[in-house]
């Protein structure tokens, strides 16, 4: 009796914990696939929707593309996983099943993720997606067809009978984990302006996709493109979004700074933004300002670094419409780094000497007065620690909050008494 309840307690558990809550899988082609060589799951090209709750969403997508060599799908803690911990973010991620060798090639898988990308386009409203934050993340061989995507992904053809192959399945951004495709060669220059903001993430201790993605990060940062790339020193091939790893599984927030910052998780149009930041009647000499948004979390934040360096006058900044914010409320702070800095690029003198030096046109005499420079110079410690500036008076109750209303000519004060 004993050994029967053990075995039926057994069985019922697996039956419990082996039942699916997902999505039915979406038919990119309801009609069969083209090229379909069979009628089997593997020859039909699909996605699974994972939908987060109508008060999380934010209006991004994500095609998410497990790896497997092309040979197999490691549809769980590179697919399901993923799906989930996007999910719970707000974000909309939908699983894709595409086609694999031996009985397709690549020309067919790449079909597979535009498709896919397309109909995610396609069906925006349905989903209450924004068409221009569709993004794709890929692992290993599926980081090779999520940058193929970026690549050689379809524009659209706004003539095509097909409503689908209208849409553009260029991903708005694309994750690529420990997939090494090589930058086209051949790729027109057209095509490159097409290539979409990266983030990039591998391990040294994975040698099979190490190479390959430093290669393809040099040449991305080359040819412009914008991409972050974080390489941990160990962690096998095929770690996923390590979910409950605390050394790796950090780059998943490392990944979620990246979104926010480029605006992926709000469709609001950013804007340039230049002001000057006064601190106790004086301009801020060196610093840090971090403008967070107040009325929607998902608005970029705003990271100004005060250098005095190019901007032509102390304290003042200007910051690009893709660094900027949106229009809004912004909650301050003020970090001072220094009292005392000017950079060489401001001082006449050192701008002189430097550019000799580079071009190799220093005299005997120039290094002399260079020197005297030197030793007159006050490079002494002129703070004892960094100072935070939260309130925009030491006696506030209250956030220092400004409102952005057009991005210019702000003007960022604070008082430290």
């Amino acid at each position: 009796m004993k050994h029967w309840l053990s075995a039926t307690l057994f069985i019922f558990s697996i039956g419990l914990f082996g039942q699916s809550t997902l999505s039915e899988p979406i038919l990119l082609w309801p009609d069969g696939a083209p090229g379909a060589t069979g009628n089997s799951d593997e020859d039909k090209p699909a996605i699974i929707p994972f939908i987060p709750e109508a008060s999380k969403q934010n209006g991004t997508a994500m095609l998410v593309i497990p790896g497997g060599g092309f040979t197999i799908r490691a549809v769980d803690h590179e697919g399901v996983l993923v799906c989930q911990w996007l999910k719970e973010r707000g974000i909309t991620a939908f699983l894709l099943r595409y086609r694999l060798r031996p009985l397709y090639e690549r020309k067919d898988w790449l079909l597979d993720g535009q498709h896919a990308m397309q109909y995610i386009r396609a069906n925006a409203s349905k989903y209450q997606l924004d068409v221009d934050r569709i993004g794709a993340v890929g692992f290993s061989a599926g980081a090779n067809l999520a940058a193929d995507l970026g690549f050689n992904g379809s524009p659209g053809k706004s003539d095509a009978s097909d409503p689908l192959d209208q849409q553009s399945a260029i991903p708005s951004f694309n994750v690529l984990a420990y997939g090494s495709m090589a930058f086209p060669s051949d790729l027109p220059a057209d095509r490159i302006k097409t290539i979409p903001p990266t983030f990039m993430y591998s391990t040294t201790e994975d040698a099979g996709s190490i190479y390959g993605m430093s290669s393809l990060f040099s040449d991305l940062v080359r040819h412009k493109v914008s991409v972050e790339s974080h390489f941990f020193q160990n962690g096998v091939h095929g770690t996923g979004f390590a979910v409950g790893d605390p050394v790796l599984g950090q780059w998943t927030q490392m990944l979620w700074n990246w979104m926010h910052t480029n605006g992926f998780l709000s469709g609001k149009p950013r804007i340039p933004i230049s002001g000057v930041v006064i601190l106790d009647g004086s301009p801020l000499v060196r610093g840090l300002i971090v403008l967070t948004p107040v009325e929607d979390a998902n608005d970029p934040p705003v990271i100004i670094y005060m250098t005095n360096t190019g901007t032509g006058e102390l304290g003042r900044f200007e910051m690009p419409e893709n660094q900027g914010p949106v229009k809004g409320k912004y909650k301050v702070e003020v970090r001072q780094e220094a009292t005392r800095w000017t950079s060489n690029s401001r001082d006449p003198f050192m701008i002189e000497m430097m550019a000799k030096y580079r071009q190799q046109t220093l005299t005997d005499e120039d290094r002399k007065k260079w020197g005297e420079f030197l030793r007159k110079r006050d490079l002494s410690p002129s703070i004892d620690n960094s100072r935070l500036f939260a309130k925009q008076r030491p006696g506030d109750k209250n956030d220092y909050i400004i409102d952005v209303p057009d991005g210019k000519n702000v003007l960022i004060e604070v008082f430290s008494k």
